[in-house]
């Protein structure tokens, strides 16, 4: 039986989430991916306004403004509906309007979802970051914009996810542990 709810993958940067997005997609063939930071990071294609003011947010470690993020949200939600699909969202929402946007506009569209929170400590992620870091080159990935990423997701996407977990929308995944495990985790926690 196909999983038929739109599903929101958040935890600190580092926990995972795009790797068990991979997985999940191999399993749940009616839902399309959308990745917050890789849509924000297609607009480097040339040198234009959008992609300058958003390269200088992602340097410092700080969070895009939510008229640009729910103006492509709105868009990716539009897309799937059009299609008649689900949607795997990776990194959205994290901040307050943000939650407030995505949960007026799912019921203004009439889909239901699930969050998925990967769990992981702030240590754990630290830890992860400067091995990506090294392995991948990446300029976003300093120390002080990793510093500013753990503070927004610990002062402002805590908050949003312990509103889902009041609304019985979210799912806690232990990220500390294997992937395969963290699968397994996860899948059994949808019913898939």
């Amino acid at each position: 039986m196909e999983f038929n709810k739109d599903i929101c993958l958040l935890g600190i940067q580092w926990c995972g989430k795009g790797t068990q997005a991979d997985l999940l997609l191999k399993k749940l063939t009616n839902h399309n991916y959308y990745e917050m930071w890789e849509t924000l990071r297609a607009f480097h294609s040339n040198d234009n306004l959008i992609w300058n003011y958003i390269k200088g947010v992602m340097n410092s470690g700080g969070m895009i403004d939510n008229f640009i993020t729910h103006c492509l949200i709105d868009a990716a939600l539009g897309i799937v509906k059009q299609i008649n699909k689900n949607i795997l969202i990776d990194g959205f929402p994290r901040l307050e309007e943000q939650a407030e946007f995505f949960k007026n506009k799912m019921g203004q569209l009439n889909r239901d979802y699930i969050v998925i929170h990967y769990v992981l400590s702030k240590e754990k992620a630290l830890e992860r970051m400067l091995n990506r870091a090294k392995k991948e080159d990446r300029k976003d990935d300093t120390p002080e914009a990793m510093n500013e990423r753990i503070s927004i997701f610990q002062n402002e996407t805590i908050p949003v996810l312990d509103n889902f977990k009041e609304l019985w929308k979210l799912i806690e995944i232990n990220a500390d542990d294997t992937i395969e495990n963290i699968f397994k985790e996860t899948c059994e926690k949808l019913w898939i």
